[in-house]
């Protein structure tokens, strides 16, 4: 979005004194208000002029009647709620009622001008004819690795497949910690990112070029977009900025994996809803399987969810555990993949902060992994890998070949 483009905002309050407070930073910032204080029919007035976003103060008396009402009046129009340190337990009410996201009264003012460009150039790109085609680019596939039940493997899991895709089929692989928690994955790589998600939630626009400038490589040529180490920087990014994240990293990488976290809310549902293929971690018990279920049949009833769930049982084999025949059957699914339980060698790999398809590839842990990695990307993309590595080796074997039969 053109950051010198005057801004058109609607504000539905009953405060006087709030709209002429966001009047006078608007002036600020070159941008144009139209407010409407304790009007019955705001949206009679906001229909007047042509806006860009529209704000709604929590502190009216039905504020997220109002706000649903609105979402549903200019569907294209991107609605934030306006919301007090009082208000801050309705804020769940407003998301649920159609909110992009919120911005916090009192106003700082350089985090809602990020909030606002952020929003309002992630709405301009969905909106965009080409929006689709960029959700999608051809030979992008989106992974999602996900499970509603902590400790089942899941971040174990997306960091060697990465890097067993990155092996197997000689492309770009990128990476990416899809929650609000802290991150793990940079541990598992033993890496220190420059930049993770709470740098990128200051960027006042997000491009390709930004997101390709917070990716971290690692030594395997998997690349990474972390989320921050430490409890004072975590960031809560809006679900458009999400979309555009995950659009753009389909422009950068042949396969993107993406580790999810293991509460069901927006950032997961955009996940799974722009997946290829959603691989749901469960673990051979019964509290892991209801969830794997609950969430399988969740899937397959969305109409939005186009990838194809695959359930995969991690720790195959542990002693005390359901067996694969016995997990199916709880599933009532055939089950997509088995993961060995190796503990010591997970471990392992965890505290060295190496995946273990690098560190053991002979392992059975690291064969499972990799078998679902050449099935995901299919035989094909992998045999043409191997091709131009037999390429690339083949020129010196013959160079050497001919200096020997020469002596």
């Amino acid at each position: 979005m053109d950051e010198q483009k005057t801004l058109h905002l609607g504000l539905v309050t009953g405060d006087p004194f709030r709209a002429e407070s966001l009047e006078q930073i608007l002036q600020e910032l070159g941008w144009q208000l139209t407010a409407c204080v304790n009007l019955p029919e705001p949206e009679r007035r906001l229909r007047r002029q042509p806006l860009d976003l529209i704000l709604v103060d929590l502190d009216l008396p039905s504020a997220i009647a109002q706000l649903g009402e609105l979402v549903r009046l200019f569907p294209h129009i991107p609605v934030l709620a306006l919301a007090t340190p009082q208000r801050l337990i309705e804020l769940q009410d407003a998301l649920q009622a159609g909110a992009t996201g919120f911005v916090a009264f009192p106003i700082e003012v350089g985090h809602f001008q990020t909030t606002v460009l952020r929003t309002v150039q992630a709405r301009s790109l969905q909106a965009s004819p080409q929006a689709g085609a960029a959700a999608r680019p051809r030979g992008a596939r989106m992974i999602a690795v996900t499970g509603l039940k902590g400790g089942v493997g899941r971040s174990t899991l997306a960091v060697n497949l990465a890097v067993a895709l990155r092996q197997q089929t000689d492309q770009d692989v990128i990476l990416v910690e899809a929650h609000h928690h802290l991150g793990d994955l940079s541990l598992m790589l033993n890496v220190v990112p420059r930049h993770t998600l709470a740098s990128l939630a200051k960027e006042e626009n997000i491009d390709l070029d930004v997101i390709e400038g917070h990716l971290q490589p690692h030594r395997s040529g998997v690349r990474l977009l972390a989320a921050p180490p430490d409890l004072s920087q975590l960031v809560s990014l809006p679900v458009e900025s999400w979309r555009l994240i995950l659009q753009y990293l389909r422009e950068l990488a042949a396969y993107v994996v993406v580790d999810t976290g293991a509460v069901a809310d927006d950032v997961l549902s955009e996940v799974l809803t722009l997946a290829d293929e959603i691989l749901i971690v469960t673990g051979p018990d019964l509290a892991s399987l209801r969830n794997a279920l609950v969430l399988h049949n969740a899937l397959e009833s969305e109409a939005n969810v186009q990838g194809r769930p695959h359930i995969v049982l991690n720790r195959a084999g542990v002693r005390g555990g359901l067996t694969e025949a016995a997990s199916s059957a709880q599933l009532g699914e055939r089950i997509g993949a088995e993961i060995p339980d190796d503990p010591a060698l997970a471990t392992f790999a965890l505290n060295r902060g190496m995946p273990f398809v690098l560190s053991h590839p002979r392992s059975l842990l690291s064969r499972s992994v990799v078998r679902l990695a050449v099935t995901l990307a299919g035989k094909g993309a992998v045999k043409q890998a191997s091709a131009r590595a037999r390429r690339r080796a083949g020129l010196p074997f013959f160079g050497r070949r001919r200096a020997v039969e020469a002596t």
